[in-house]
């Protein structure tokens, strides 16, 4: 589902690290262990596609969701929580805002505004066929410990631990093939960690881990 071919990084003369090949089967979990400065979390932008590697190309199956933990807590301080979340799938949460700004507007003579509103319910559709996303981001909060009557309040009234547990749900509600965690367990309390190795353990996909708690990585 993902592999590597001879990838190597170089900042200057410095190697960081050179043909690495590698491929990751679905069901497996990874962990990427060494010391700091090792390049760890670099291996893992690359395999993420937020980095181009110096030599060599990450090669994923055609098709396969990608997720990523977000390691900017900051990111979405003006979104409500639930949003937040449901940004997981960009696709679905730009189709949604964008249908509810123009039923808002109310243009319903105008063609142009008619046919953009009929791409937007396929967009949904392909993405949420169910229709039961406002139910699974609610599910999500829930287990998280998140009142519903928390979630639309906003991201900027979270502390930091709260915003990590945010940032996780956001990455599951993809539902991702592959799925790309650098120290996710950094300022969470120990129920959210015991969530996140339950959740971990249902997931189906690719999981690649970065974390210095060993315990965590062999739950």
């Amino acid at each position: 589902m993902l592999s590597t071919v001879n990838i190597t990084q170089r900042y200057g003369k410095r190697v960081l690290f050179e043909k690495i090949n590698i491929t990751l089967d679905p069901g497996k979990r990874y962990g990427l262990i060494g010391a700091n400065g090792a390049g760890k979390s670099t291996f893992m932008k690359i395999l993420s596609g937020e980095l181009e590697p110096s030599d060599g190309e990450v090669q994923i199956q055609p098709g396969a969701k990608l997720g990523v933990l977000s390691q900017n807590q900051f990111a979405f301080e003006d979104f409500a929580i639930k949003d937040a979340v449901l940004y997981g799938n960009k696709r679905l949460y730009e189709a949604q805002k964008e249908k509810e700004k123009l039923y808002m507007e109310g243009n319903f003579d105008d063609d142009a505004v008619n046919n953009r509103l009929a791409d937007l319910e396929i967009i949904c559709a392909e993405e949420d066929p169910t229709y039961e996303s406002e139910v699974k981001v609610e599910k999500l909060l829930t287990s998280l410990g998140f009142p519903i009557e928390q979630h639309n309040d906003l991201m900027s009234t979270l502390t930091g631990g709260d915003k990590v547990k945010i940032l996780l749900a956001q990455v599951l509600f993809l539902q991702p093939d592959i799925l790309l965690l650098d120290e996710p367990t950094n300022n969470l309390d120990m129920a959210t960690i015991a969530w996140l190795e339950d959740e971990i353990k249902r997931y189906e996909g690719v999981v690649v881990i970065i974390s210095h708690d060993r315990h965590f990585l062999n739950a």
